[in-house]
C-alpha cells in the first residue's frame, strides 16, 4: 500500500485519504517522525535535515523488492 498520511485525534489514527483495505486487516505503522528521533538518539546519525520524501521513496523500493 505504501505511506499513508494520518492525523491522530482523541487516541485515534485518522487517515487522511479513504483506504482500501479490508474490515478487519491488520498493518503495521512507523512513525517516522518519533522513528528518525530515535535512530538520532541511539546513532547520533543525522547532523543535517532529512528529506523526508527521499526516505519515503525509498523505504517504499526497499519494501517493494524484498518479495
Amino acid at each position: 500500500m505504501g505511506v499513508i498520511e494520518a492525523v491522530y485525534e482523541n487516541g485515534v489514527l485518522k487517515p487522511l485519504k479513504k483506504l482500501t483495505l479490508p474490515e478487519k486487516k491488520r498493518v503495521k505503522i512507523i512513525i517516522l517522525d518519533e522513528f528518525i528521533r530515535d535512530l538520532n538518539d541511539v546513532f547520533g546519525l543525522f547532523e543535517e535535515d532529512i528529506d523526508l520524501e527521499k526516505l519515503r521513496k525509498e523505504w517504499d523500493r526497499d519494501v517493494s523488492n524484498r518479495h
